[in-house]
């Protein structure tokens, strides 16, 4: 009689998990759905900034090239500037990050 009991119980809670299995698929399924809906939405909503954003790039990228053709020696003054910052601050960053060692002496 416990036998059959436990086994009723067993085949019942088999029966429990096989509905959960399916109900997690299936809310699996919805949320999935949902996310992809989202998404799309998102990349609707953003296509018209991206279009301005492009643009404004484009133009700007344009009158920074006119500028160079404009104005050469300006140009190569930027970019030495800009390179020599860029050692200064490579100095630096690897300057701290490479400390002597310390030698203490006790005697």
């Amino acid at each position: 009689m416990a036998a059959t009991d436990a086994q009723s119980q067993i085949s019942a809670l088999r029966a429990e998990i096989t509905q959960l299995q399916k109900d997690l698929g299936e809310k699996g399924a919805e949320a999935y759905e949902t996310m992809r809906d989202r998404a799309g939405n998102a990349m609707e909503a953003a296509r018209p900034a991206v279009r301005s954003a492009r643009k404004y790039v484009r133009n700007e990228g344009a009158a920074v090239a006119q500028a160079a053709r404009e104005h050469p020696a300006a140009l190569s003054s930027v970019v030495l500037a800009a390179g020599l910052a860029g050692v200064v601050i490579g100095y630096l960053i690897g300057s701290m990050a490479n400390e002597p060692p310390r030698r203490q002496r006790w005697f």
